[in-house]
C-alpha cells in the first residue's frame, strides 16, 4: 500500500437511529473509505471485522465515538490493543486529544469505553422496566396480531368441522403456520 490511508467507521445500533451526523463528521476528516453498519445484534460488525482485517501499520481509523467501535468495553479495549500493536492509528473524533498510543490516553479511553458501556447497561435496564410496566398495565408489545379475537374463533370453528387447514389460512389472509400458531396461543 502506498502511504497511509485513512478510514471512517460508522455504525448504528437500533432502527430510530440514522447516520447523518457520523456522516458529516467522517467527510470533514477526508477519509479515504467510509464503512457503515445498520444492523444490530448478532450481525453487527462485520463490515468492521472486514475492515480491521484489512487495516495495515501507519493507516487510521476514524470514529465519532469509541462505543461505536464494540457494544462491550472488554472488546473495545482488546480491539484498542491490537490496533495498537499493528501499528494503526485509532482517533476518536469526540476525545480529539486521545492518543492510545501513550499510557494516559489508553487510560482515558478504558474509562470513556467503561462509561459507555456502564450506561449501555442503564439504557436496557430502563427499556426492560419500560416492557414489563407496558405488559403489566395489558398492552401488546411486539408485531400487532395478524387476526382479530372473531376472526379466531371463526377459523378455530372451520377447523373443527374439519375444513382445510389452507382454505381456512387464506380466508383470513395468513400461512397456515400462523393460524396453527394463533388458534393453539389462544386455547
Amino acid at each position: 500500500m502506498l502511504g497511509k490511508m485513512r478510514y471512517g467507521y460508522a455504525r448504528i445500533s437500533s432502527d430510530d437511529q440514522n447516520l447523518d451526523r457520523q456522516r458529516v463528521a467522517l467527510a470533514r476528516e477526508n477519509c479515504g473509505q467510509v464503512i457503515e453498519e445498520t444492523e444490530s445484534g448478532v450481525k453487527a460488525c462485520r463490515r468492521l471485522d472486514v475492515l480491521l482485517g484489512r487495516l495495515e501499520a501507519g493507516d487510521e481509523l476514524i470514529v465519532t465515538e469509541i462505543d461505536r467501535l464494540g457494544r462491550s468495553t472488554g472488546d473495545v479495549i482488546l480491539m484498542m490493543d491490537e490496533l495498537t500493536r499493528r501499528g494503526v492509528v485509532l482517533r476518536v473524533l469526540a476525545m480529539p486529544s486521545l492518543d492510545i498510543r501513550s499510557d494516559d490516553g489508553r487510560l482515558i479511553a478504558d474509562i470513556m469505553a467503561s462509561f459507555a458501556a456502564h450506561e449501555r447497561r442503564r439504557t436496557r435496564r430502563r427499556q426492560e422496566q419500560g416492557i414489563a410496566a407496558a405488559k403489566a398495565a395489558g398492552r401488546h408489545l411486539g408485531r400487532p396480531h395478524k387476526m382479530n379475537g372473531q376472526q379466531i374463533a371463526e377459523a378455530r370453528a372451520r377447523l373443527n368441522a374439519d375444513e382445510p387447514a389452507r382454505l381456512v389460512a387464506r380466508a383470513y389472509g395468513v400461512d397456515v403456520k400462523t393460524l396453527r400458531a394463533t388458534i393453539k396461543r389462544t386455547v
